[in-house]
């Protein structure tokens, strides 16, 4: 006699079951490396543009401690006029 063939599926075994939580832990995980990928590429966004930040506050101080250097020169000539007229001096000789 043939067999009747039916849509019922069998039920699951330990193994099966065993591979569905593996699955699903698989899709959790890989769910967590996509969240916490976007979230360092937005990190390294944020520090590339703090570090053109960095060099361009270096770049503005460095220039404003060369001024404050040529000032302070010509302050410390002021404050001695003797040391105004030796200069004097010196540069007719």
């Amino acid at each position: 006699m043939a067999e009747q063939v039916t849509s019922e599926k069998p039920a699951p075994t330990g193994d099966s079951r065993e591979a569905a939580k593996l699955r699903e832990e698989l899709a959790r995980a890989r769910q967590e490396v996509m969240r916490l990928r976007d979230l360092l590429i937005g990190k390294d966004g944020e520090v590339g543009m703090l570090r053109g930040r960095v060099a361009e506050l270096e770049e503005g101080s460095a220039r404003l401690m060369v001024a404050a250097a040529r000032l302070r020169a010509r302050l410390q000539l002021l404050r001695s006029p003797g040391a105004v007229l030796r200069r004097l001096r010196r540069t007719r000789d």
